[in-house]
């Protein structure tokens, strides 16, 4: 009998089930308010650490871009950086000053060594970005995070191939 009554309330909560589970498929994108959407948006956007570690293989390549004196590559490292350190600004405002900080001062004579195509130009601009990365890191109770001086390896699969 109690079989019976059981098998029952499953056939009487079928309905109920599918209509619930129906609502947890709702596509948010297309069917929810407004508020829904940003919500969700919102849980979607990149730590502070997603865009760190993006950074730091930059970092990386940068340093062996240089190193390798393939100039362009290595501008193009310190472009990304600082778009990524904008979007940062952007998705996480409660380090947009730091920041701001960083990008005034970080990412300065990299242009001259760019130009010039020297090392030790170059070197020098690296350490004052390392330095000022540092202290953001300070600033942001993440002063843990140590980044070397000189990145033992690129993460670059173009700067890891066979040198001509």
């Amino acid at each position: 009998m109690n079989r019976w009554i059981q098998t029952i309330l499953l056939v009487l909560a079928l309905p109920w089930v599918s209509v619930a589970a129906a609502d947890d498929n709702k596509d948010w994108r297309k069917d929810g308010t407004l508020e829904e959407k940003m919500a969700h948006i919102i849980k979607t956007l990149p730590s502070t650490a997603n865009i760190m570690i993006e950074i730091g293989k930059r970092y990386q390549d940068l340093y062996w871009a240089a190193k390798l004196g393939k100039w362009e590559f290595a501008q193009y490292q310190v472009e990304e950086i600082e778009g990524l350190l904008e979007v940062l600004q952007i998705t996480r405002p409660g380090r947009a000053e730091s920041t701001k900080v960083f990008l005034d001062k970080g990412l300065t004579g990299f242009e001259a060594a760019f130009k010039s195509k020297d090392w030790n130009t170059f070197l020098r601009a690296f350490q004052n970005m390392h330095a000022q990365c540092m202290s953001c890191h300070i600033v942001n109770d993440h002063a843990f995070i140590v980044l070397p001086l000189e990145p033992a390896t690129s993460s670059s699969l173009i700067l890891n191939l066979p040198q001509k």
